[in-house]
C-alpha cells in the first residue's frame, strides 16, 4: 500500500524531496509503516473488545499522510519476543537492508524489539550503518544524531526491561495458577479439554475410553486364540492402528513413542505437573524436583490407581505382570489396606493364568491377591484378608453395650473431652478469617495486574459465597454424653453393615459400605498365608479412631 500527500506535521516539514528538522535535513525517500501489538494491546483488547491495531492504524496513517512521503505498511499478527518469532519484521529488516526503504515508522520504538540484547545489536547496528530513521507520532529520530542515538538505545533497553517486568508477572501469575491446580502446562493432553472459564481439565470420554484401552493392553495384554499375551509398546501402537482407533494428531497410525507417553504422563491419574524442564536457545533440558510445581487430585483421573500402580511398576522392572482381567471398577477393600513395612497402600491383583493341556485343552487358574507395590514387601491372598476384617465386625456386633464401653471406653470419653472443647463460634471465626484473607489476597493480584476482570470477579464471587455461608450456620454446644446410647448405636451400625454387605452384589458398593465403617486397616504379614490386621473403625460418636487386633 502507498500514499502520497503534501502536508507537513509537528515541527518537520516537506521541501522539495527532503524533510526539514529543526537541526537536520533528512532525506527520506520511502517509509515502511510497521504495526504490531504489543502484550499490553492484547491484555486490553480481552478486557475492553477495542481493535487496538485499527487505532493504531488511524494514528500512523494521520501522521504519515502528512509527511507525504510514499509509504508501504505491513502487519504483524503476532506478538513475540524474539526476531526469529515476528516474520514480518524479518522481511522488514531484510528490506532495510536492501535499501528499499530508508525509514521505518511505528507508533513507539519498543514495538521494534523487545528480544534478546542481541537482537537489540542487530536492530541499532542496521539503523545506524544504514541510517534507517524511525519516524512516531512525536518524532523523527536520525540514528546518525548523536542525541537520537542516545534515545533509541534507551528506548530499546527500556523496552525489553519492561518486556522482563511485563514476563515476570506472567510467571509469577502462573505459578500461583498452577498451585491451584490449574491446567498451566502447554498442549492439552489427549483424553481432556481445557476448560476456559475454570482453568481446569476437563475429561473427554471418547479419548478417555482410547486412553484406558491403552493401559489395559499394556498391564493386562491382548488376548489371541483363547490366551492373553503381553505386550510391547510397538504392538499395542500396531493393534490400535489395525482397529481403526484415531490418533490424538489424527494421523493414519499410532507411534509407539505416543503410547509410550501416554502411559508415563502422570496427567492420567489427576496430578498436574509445572515447570518440569526449562528452555534454552529452544531446548528443553530438566529442572531439578525440588523446583517442580505438582499438585495431586488436581482434576478428574482416567485411569485409576491400581491400573497406574501396574503398568509403572512393568515399565520400571521391563518384566512381564500377570494378565490382570479388564475391571476398572472400585474392589471391596480399595484404599482400605495399608502395608504396615512400607506404609503404602496396598492394591488388589488379579490374574488368570491359561495353560495348554496334553489333550490340546485351555485351563484357567485364577489369582487374587493383596499387593504391596513396593517390590519384594507384601503379598496376601485377597479373600482371606476380606474375611478376617468381616469376622472381626461380625465379633463386635455380637458383644453387649457393656463389652463395647469395656474395649472402646478411654478412646470414647477422650473424643467426648474433645468435643466439649470445641467451640462453634472460633471455627467459625478462623473460616471467616482465611476467607477474607483470600479475597484481600485476590484484590492484590487484581490491582498488580495479574488476574484480569473476569477472573478476578469469578473468585470474587466464591470467596463471597462461601462467607454468605458462614453466616447460615447455627452455633451449637456439645450435648451431654450417653455412653450406653452411642455404644447400642455402634452395635446397631455394625449388624446392618453386615446385613447390607452380604447382599450387595456390586463390589463398589462394598467398597462404600467399608469405607463408612472403617478408616483404615494396616496388614502386617507374619508368615506364610498368615497376617495380623489392626482395624480403625470409624465411631459415630466421636472423630477419633481406635485400633483393635
Amino acid at each position: 500500500m502507498s500514499r502520497n500527500s503534501t502536508h507537513a506535521a509537528g515541527s518537520s516539514k516537506r521541501h522539495g524531496g527532503k524533510i526539514i528538522d529543526a537541526d537536520f535535513t533528512l532525506n527520506i525517500y520511502r517509509i515502511i509503516n510497521y504495526l504490531r501489538r504489543s502484550r499490553q494491546d492484547i491484555e486490553r483488547e480481552k478486557r475492553t473488545g477495542e481493535d487496538t491495531l485499527a487505532i493504531q492504524k488511524r494514528i500512523m496513517a494521520k501522521v504519515l499522510d502528512d509527511l507525504g512521503i510514499p509509504y508501504d505498511q505491513v502487519e504483524e499478527i503476532g506478538s513475540g519476543d524474539r526476531i526469529e518469532t515476528r516474520p514480518v519484521f524479518q522481511q522488514v529488516l531484510a528490506d532495510l537492508e536492501q535499501g528499499k526503504y530508508n525509514a521505518i515508522a511505528a507508533k513507539e520504538i519498543s514495538r521494534l524489539g523487545r528480544g534478546s540484547y542481541k537482537d537489540m545489536g542487530r536492530i541499532y547496528d542496521l539503523l545506524v550503518t544504514r541510517r534507517i530513521y524511525i519516524i512516531t507520532p512525536y518524532k523523527i529520530y536520525d540514528p546518525q544524531n548523536p542525541a537520537d542515538a542516545q534515545q533509541i538505545r534507551f528506548a530499546l533497553f527500556f523496552a525489553r526491561e519492561e518486556f522482563e517486568m511485563i514476563k515476570e508477572r506472567l510467571i509469577s501469575a502462573k505459578y500461583n495458577l498452577a498451585h491451584e491446580g490449574r491446567w498451566m502446562s502447554g498442549i492439552t493432553p489427549f483424553g481432556y479439554r481445557l476448560n476456559p472459564h475454570t482453568g481446569r481439565l476437563e475429561v473427554v470420554e471418547e479419548e478417555a475410553q482410547v486412553v484406558r484401552l491403552i493401559f489395559a493392553l499394556y498391564v493386562h495384554g491382548i488376548e489371541e486364540e483363547g490366551i492373553t499375551k503381553d505386550v510391547s509398546f510397538r504392538a499395542i501402537a500396531s493393534y490400535l492402528t489395525r482397529m481403526g482407533v484415531p490418533t490424538p494428531g489424527g494421523a493414519k497410525s499410532w507411534n509407539y513413542m505416543t503410547v509410550r507417553r501416554i502411559i508415563q504422563n502422570e496427567v492420567y491419574i489427576g496430578t498436574a505437573k509445572y515447570r518440569t524442564s526449562r528452555r534454552v536457545d529452544n531446548k528443553y533440558y530438566p529442572r531439578p524436583q525440588d523446583e517442580w510445581i505438582v499438585v495431586a487430585d488436581a482434576h478428574e483421573p482416567i485411569i485409576d490407581p491400581e491400573t497406574w500402580f501396574l503398568a509403572q511398576q512393568k515399565f520400571r522392572s521391563g518384566r512381564n505382570l500377570p494378565n490382570v482381567k479388564l475391571d476398572f471398577s472400585p474392589c471391596e477393600l480399595a484404599g482400605l489396606v495399608v502395608c504396615a513395612k512400607c506404609g503404602r497402600r496396598m492394591v488388589r491383583q488379579y490374574s488368570v493364568q491359561r495353560y495348554r493341556k496334553k489333550n490340546g485343552e485351555i485351563s484357567k487358574y485364577h489369582k487374587e491377591f493383596l499387593w504391596c507395590p513396593t517390590p519384594g514387601c507384601t503379598t496376601v491372598k485377597y479373600r482371606d484378608v476380606e474375611a478376617a476384617i468381616l469376622e472381626y465386625l461380625k465379633t463386635l456386633g455380637s458383644f453387649d453395650v457393656q463389652r463395647l464401653k469395656e474395649i472402646f471406653g478411654e478412646v470414647y470419653n477422650k473424643q467426648r473431652e474433645a468435643a466439649a472443647t470445641i467451640d462453634t463460634d472460633e471455627l467459625v471465626e478462623k473460616k471467616r478469617a482465611e476467607l477474607k484473607r483470600r479475597l484481600k489476597f485476590i484484590c492484590e493480584k487484581y490491582e498488580a495486574g495479574i488476574y484480569d476482570d473476569e477472573t478476578f470477579l469469578e473468585r470474587k464471587g466464591e470467596i463471597e459465597k462461601e462467607l454468605s455461608l458462614l453466616e447460615s450456620i447455627p452455633t451449637r454446644k456439645s450435648s451431654e454424653p450417653e455412653p450406653e446410647r452411642d455404644m447400642l448405636v455402634l452395635r446397631e451400625n455394625i449388624n446392618t453393615f453386615l446385613s447390607a454387605y452380604q447382599a450387595a452384589e456390586n463390589k463398589t458398593l462394598k467398597n462404600k459400605l467399608l469405607r463408612e465403617l472403617i478408616s483404615v486397616v494396616y496388614l502386617d504379614k507374619t508368615g506364610k498365608g498368615k497376617f495380623d490386621l489392626s482395624i480403625y473403625p470409624r465411631f459415630t460418636f466421636g472423630s477419633g479412631e481406635s485400633p483393635q487386633k
